[in-house]
This record gives structure tokens, C-alpha cells and sequence, in this order.
């Protein structure tokens, strides 16, 4: 069991627990430091599956397994008229995953000894891929292509021999398609990749330009504070760094730039450094169709949310694992063992561990899991209305930041003047996040005998909120928050005209 552990821990790279570590160090400026507590903990999963990826047969048997469960439920939902082309949706997970397995299955079919099971592998990883309807999995897989044929040229493989098996498996893949009656990738295709649809997605309504304002702003915040906000506060931060009306998002569809944004330009330098050496090592080496297909999971992190899904995370730790686990190098004898620093990792990773699930009598929200959102709303249960307040002063001295705090804090107001105080700051603090809030506190204003400050609130808000507004709608899937603009634009003006016209 020690053996394991120790080749299991000379397999994570000094750059990878330096990355983690970089991570865990933003806790003591952190804007969300339970956030920054739980994100460490993950993390020391996706270096679990690093360590791990080195077991090439358990990978390719769950990547199997992941291609098989992908396409079942894909294909299930087609049948059954559902359509979800949209991050974080199963095909778009699916898709993302059946890249690592392409580049493989097409070398083994040319090299392996079962050419038609590899084949057929190749045949169902190019249909989950096709049928995904993600552009973060088909442009990876366009420039896998070109690589993927010159390598395999390069290994001795002839171009006519090449052409025939992958065009036999290009007319499988369509003989599939045409065999469903439902055509998955005819679907899909017809509606994320058509020229219309790319260039209605191009909008800022579009799928395409929601992004470029998403990274935009992701940019703004990684500049403003560039080391970091705190691992993992990405998402209660948010409000506070926006530079667009109504445009909140939890994830900021790219794992890079979140990093930087969130871990700070040091802990993204380190990540992808590491990326970049491992993978270059890896194409360099046999162990490149490894490293191509790993290539293409991590290339669709730069496009989609499925990044911050631990699962999808730790499948990409362990492909890295694995290309790197190929190309090590045995370590020299050395007085000083290069595994030390690993196991001073480890055990700060379990000191870790045992800090937040050790059992505590009371505070725990704030002194143990250091103003956490759901340890906090946990705790709100528990005790009494009148201690609520309390509560959530220091979870807002924690999170000084995070829009959610005076949310919660404005249901447990003991009277007007602190939830108008709440208010007030909630639209000092967080002023382009909702403009219900500048409805709810002129209501309260002018109810309070403020006439003059209501007025000023309403144009305050209608700056930042004009009637007409679209990007408020178009930022929110679903129109979810449609109602609450359409309230908005229509209460406002109209509550603001009677301000003015009253003596």
C-alpha cells in the first residue's frame, strides 16, 4: 500500500502540486475563502486522477464506459424528441470526452492487431463527436484531423491506406446517421452549424457573443486583481466585476481565463506551462496519439462550461496523467528523495481535508468553513431570526464581495431602514447585476418619505437599465429573468412620473 502511494505521488510533477498549491495560497486574500477551501479540496481529486491516468488499461476501460454511457443517453433523448445543444448538456459532455478517444482508436486501427474493433471505436467516438452539436468539439476536431494523418504518415502509414480507413469509417458514420430515423447529427449540425446560425450566434444574443462579452469581462476581472480573487469565487464575485448590464453567468466558459481571474496570472502561467510541456513531450514520443487526444478534451475547456464539472475535470487530469506517466523519466538515486515534496503535498492536501469535515460543535459556517454559502444558509436554519443578522454580518465580512450574502440578508431585515440600508449597498456594491433592485429600494424610498432620493435611485437604475434594454434577456438562458426586466422597464418610468409630478 506505501509502495503504491509513493509511485502514485512520484507520478504528480512538482509543477502540478505547485499549481495546487498557488490555488490554496489565494485563501489569505481570497473574496470567498470557503469557496477557495472546497475548490482545494477538488483539486486534489483532479491530482488523484493524474497520479492515476498512469493505469493506460483502467483509462481506456472508463473512457469506454463514458463513450457507451454518452452515446446511450444522446441517442435515447433523440429518440425521445429531446434537444439540448447547450454547455454542460450531455451531448456537449459526451462530445468533448469522444475526442480523447478518436486519435487512438484511428492509430490501433492501423496498428493493432483487432483493426475492426478499433474501427468500430473509432466509428462510435466520431459520432459522439459529430453528434454533440458543440463548436468547442467540432473546431478541436478539424485540427485533429490534418495532425492526426500527417502523424500517422509519418509512423509509415500510407496516405492511400490511410484514406481508405478513415474513409470507411467516415461511410460507416453516415451509413449510422442514415439509419436513425431521428438524425442526430443532421440535427445537430443543421442547428448549430449552419452559415445563418453562425451568424446570428456572432450577436451579442448569440451563443458566440454572449461568449466574447463573458471573456471580455473575465479579462477585466484577471486585470483588476491579478492574483486572483480567491480560488473558486468566480461565480459569487461576479456581480461585483461586471461590465455589462444583466450579464451574470456562473461559469466564465474558459477554464483558462478563470483560472488567471480567480488563482491570479501566476497559477495560469504554471497551468499551462505544464499543459504545454506535458502534451508536447507526449506528441514527440509514442505516446502521441495519447497526447493529440488529450489535446482536443483540454481545447474544449477554452469554449465550454463542462469545465467546472469535477468529473469532466478529473477525466482531463487523468488523460494529462497518462501522456505524462508515458514519457517519464526514471529518477536518478538522490540523498534528498524527490518524492519529499510530493508527501509534504499530501499532507497538506489531507491536513486539509480533516480541517473541513472534522466534526464541530457550533460556528461552524464561519470558523470552519470560513463563510461558505451553504454552511451559511445551512446554519440560517438552525438558529433563531433574531441571531440571523448577526450570521450574516460576518459571512459578509468573509465574502465582501458576493451578491448573495445581502440577498439572503434582505429576507431576514428586522425593519425598512436596514433593508433600505441593505439595499443601498446591494446597488452601490453590485450596481449592473439587477435592476429590481433599484425598484425594490425607490419603493422603499418613497414609502419612507424620500422623494428626492427615490428619484435619484430610478435614474440611476434607468442609466444602467434603459427601457429597451436587450442584453438583460439575452444574457439569461431560457429568458428565466425576462419577467424581471419586463417589470422593470414597465414599473420604473411609471413610478418615477409620479415622483416628479407630485408639489
Amino acid at each position: 500500500m506505501i509502495g503504491t502511494l509513493v509511485i502514485l505521488l512520484q507520478r504528480i510533477p512538482l509543477a502540478l502540486w505547485g499549481w495546487w498549491g498557488l490555488g490554496l495560497l489565494t485563501l489569505f486574500w481570497s473574496l470567498t475563502p470557503g469557496n477557495t477551501l472546497v475548490l482545494g479540496l477538488w483539486e486534489l481529486a483532479y491530482l488523484a486522477a493524474f497520479a492515476a491516468g498512469g493505469w493506460l488499461l483502467g483509462l481506456v476501460g472508463l473512457n469506454l464506459f463514458l463513450l457507451g454511457y454518452g452515446l446511450l443517453t444522446t441517442l435515447s433523448l433523440a429518440w425521445a424528441g429531446l434537444v439540448m445543444y447547450f454547455s454542460g448538456s450531455i451531448h456537449y459532455v459526451s462530445g468533448a470526452q469522444a475526442l480523447a478517444l478518436i486519435p487512438l482508436a484511428a492509430f490501433w486501427l492501423f496498428r493493432s492487431r483487432w483493426p475492426l474493433l478499433s474501427g468500430m471505436l473509432l466509428v462510435a467516438a466520431l459520432f459522439a463527436a459529430l453528434a454533440s452539436g458543440a463548436r468547442a468539439v467540432y473546431l478541436p476536431l478539424l485540427l485533429m484531423g490534418p495532425l492526426l494523418v500527417w502523424r500517422l504518415w509519418r509512423e509509415g502509414v500510407g496516405l492511400g491506406r490511410i484514406g481508405v480507413g478513415l474513409g470507411a469509417a467516415a461511410l460507416a458514420v453516415l451509413a449510422l446517421e442514415s439509419a436513425l430515423p431521428f438524425s442526430p447529427i443532421q440535427n445537430a449540425l443543421g442547428l448549430k452549424a449552419t452559415l445563418t446560425k453562425q451568424l446570428q450566434d456572432t450577436q451579442e444574443e448569440g451563443s458566440i457573443g454572449s461568449r466574447w462579452l463573458m471573456w471580455r469581462q473575465t479579462l477585466g476581472m484577471a486585470l483588476e486583481a491579478p492574483l486572483g480573487t480567491g480560488n473558486g469565487s468566480f461565480r459569487d464575485v461576479l456581480a461585483a466585476y461586471q461590465q455589462y448590464p444583466g450579464i451574470l453567468f456562473s461559469n466564465a466558459h474558459n477554464y483558462y481565463l478563470e483560472t488567471a481571474a480567480t488563482g491570479g496570472w501566476a497559477r495560469f502561467f504554471l497551468l499551462v506551462g505544464l499543459l504545454g510541456f506535458i502534451l508536447w513531450r507526449g506528441w514527440r514520443s509514442a505516446a502521441w496519439p495519447w497526447a493529440l487526444g488529450t489535446a482536443g478534451l483540454w481545447a474544449t475547456l477554452a469554449f465550454d462550461v463542462t469545465g467546472m464539472y469535477p468529473s469532466v475535470m478529473m477525466l482531463a487530469f487523468a488523460l494529462l496523467g497518462a501522456v505524462h506517466a508515458q514519457t517519464l523519466q526514471a529518477p536518478g538515486p538522490s540523498w534528498f528523495p524527490p518524492r519529499a515534496p510530493q508527501a509534504l503535498g499530501l499532507g497538506l492536501g489531507l491536513a486539509l481535508a480533516a480541517w473541513w469535515y472534522a466534526p464541530c460543535a457550533r460556528d461552524c459556517a464561519l470558523q470552519r468553513h470560513l463563510g461558505h454559502r451553504p454552511a451559511v444558509l445551512a446554519e440560517l436554519k438552525q438558529r433563531p431570526p433574531q441571531e440571523a443578522a448577526s450570521l450574516l454580518r460576518e459571512a459578509a465580512q468573509l465574502n465582501p464581495k458576493s451578491l448573495w450574502v445581502y440577498r439572503t440578508w434582505l429576507d431576514y431585515a428586522p425593519n425598512p431602514a436596514e433593508r433600505e440600508r441593505l439595499l443601498e449597498r446591494i446597488v452601490e456594491s453590485f450596481p449592473l447585476a439587477n435592476p429590481l433592485y433599484y425598484l425594490q429600494l425607490a419603493r422603499l424610498q418613497a414609502a419612507r418619505g424620500k422623494p428626492e432620493a427615490a428619484i435619484r435611485t430610478l435614474e440611476m437604475g434607468l442609466s444602467h437599465f434603459p427601457p429597451g434594454f436587450r442584453v438583460y434577456q439575452a444574457g439569461n438562458f431560457f429568458g428565466l429573468l425576462s419577467p424581471a426586466y419586463e417589470a422593470w422597464q414597465t414599473e420604473a418610468p411609471r413610478l418615477l412620473a409620479q415622483l416628479r409630478s407630485r408639489p
